[in-house]
């Protein structure tokens, strides 16, 4: 972050760009600081880093504690604390697929968004899309303010791809294929680049190509489990055969996730990615990437056919602990993050807002490009499942895609071994007949 933006913003907030005075003071006492709890991905909370939390630090007097962990250690912090009813943590981001275990422990932030809007009407309850809303929403309660919204979609260097006879993205698996085959240059450039690492990537990276094979994960209704029916297979041994058979992944990719991609493109490790769609303002910034400028978006190819394509939507929210000894403060500085101003701002800091003001910004479009593909994406995607057992689902999926990926079993034999432990799982949980 640049000095003139840092001055800018906080010239700004004093004009009321981002922390406008609120209609009246907080009646609760002004802390030293507030805890905020949160995964340690920093590349896309860059403006909620430098400029946000410095300038609510400047305008109230309280500084902003980040507490950054990998994505496990995050969620068992939280858990651990919260079932605690501990008070040293004010402020928490979290995804959709924490938020059945994470609602009896946040305010009901629909009680939240009704309190900040009358305070400050401007916040604009309204512009926020409806798909982060329900993502947020468990069991009628808003379990946080929506501050990112994401989709997978495809990725492309558009020069390389022309250069090797592709006028348009590739709309089916097979065009897909051909084109990483046609582009592949190893070991300088290869072409397609994935979260090869065991871990939290592994699901967000695989599943659109399950779905965009036809393929489903399960339905915690009944404990029907579909995730080793044929479809999924097919859509994961695709995914797995470009490692394997094709040779088209960097094989230092087995050990990559989130910065690591983001790196990747940056460096011009490949050519193509199916990947987080606010990753393209980290991987298009010249400033930042070698790359940048060459790349293009669309939403990702699907087998047969390009109407078959699906993409996972999920996201991430800022809920307040019912724990919290501050909870006036801690909306204050939801207010803030979450403004119209900041979410726009946060979108060249790599962010997805969840605000349609903020993807439908003609400047913000024209500069970015990629958020009409995530919007395409958002239309026909399919939601990370919310509920509480979903946790330990998810980790038995990720041995399963590793031992595809690392050509140790096909993807049919390696998800029959995932939907077996899926069905003791939910037999232990009690859901359903499974």
């Amino acid at each position: 972050m640049t000095g003139f933006h840092r001055r800018q913003l906080l010239k700004g907030a004093a004009a009321g760009l981002l922390a406008a005075p609120a209609v009246k003071a907080w009646s609760q006492a002004k802390p030293d600081k507030l805890v905020l709890v949160c995964e340690n991905s920093r590349a896309w909370k860059r403006t909620l880093l430098d400029e946000v939390a410095p300038t609510f630090e400047k305008v109230h007097g309280i500084k902003i504690d980040f507490t950054m962990l990998p994505v496990d250690a995050w969620r068992a912090r939280l858990k651990a604390e919260l079932n605690a009813g501990s008070t040293g943590i004010d402020l928490a981001m979290l995804s959709v697929q924490m938020s059945g275990w994470m609602a009896p422990h946040v305010l009901d932030h629909n009680e939240v968004v009704r309190k900040i809007m009358a305070r400050d009407p401007d916040f604009a309850w309204d512009d926020f899309l409806k798909g982060g809303k329900v993502a947020g929403t468990y069991n009628g309660k808003l379990v946080g303010i929506p501050y990112r919204l994401t989709a997978q979609i495809l990725h492309y260097q558009k020069a390389l791809l022309q250069q090797a006879g592709f006028a348009q993205a590739p709309r089916t698996f097979a065009e897909f294929e051909k084109a990483a085959l046609a582009v592949n240059s190893p070991p300088t450039r290869y072409g397609f680049g994935l979260m090869g690492k065991q871990g939290a990537g592994t699901f967000t990276n695989v599943v659109p190509w399950i779905f965009s094979a036809g393929g489903r994960l399960l339905d915690f209704k009944t404990g029907e489990v579909f995730i080793d029916d044929d479809k999924a297979a097919a859509g994961l041994q695709f995914y797995a055969d470009l490692a394997q058979k094709d040779k088209v992944v960097p094989p230092e990719a087995m050990t990559w996730e989130f910065d690591e991609i983001i790196a990747g493109a940056q460096k011009d490790k490949y050519a193509m990615s199916v990947t987080f769609s606010s990753y393209g303002t980290l991987f298009n910034d010249p400033k930042l990437s070698s790359t940048g400028g060459r790349w293009a978006w669309s939403t990702m190819p699907g087998h047969p056919s390009k109407e078959q394509n699906r993409s996972l939507i999920d996201g991430q929210f800022m809920a307040i602990s019912k724990y919290s000894k501050h909870q006036d403060w801690a909306m204050e500085f939801v207010r803030m993050a979450c403004s119209k101003q900041a979410m726009v701002r946060s979108m060249e800091g790599g962010n997805a807002p969840p605000r349609g003001s903020s993807l439908r910004d003609p400047d913000m479009v024209a500069k970015l490009g990629w958020p009409s593909a995530a919007a395409e994406a958002i239309e026909t995607g399919i939601p990370i499942p919310q509920e509480a057992a979903w946790d330990g689902l998810e980790i038995a999926l990720r041995t399963g895609v590793s031992e595809a990926l690392l050509g140790q079993k096909t993807a049919k034999q390696a998800l029959q071994g995932v939907a077996t432990e899926w069905r003791r799982n939910l037999r232990r949980a009690g859901i359903g007949k499974a």
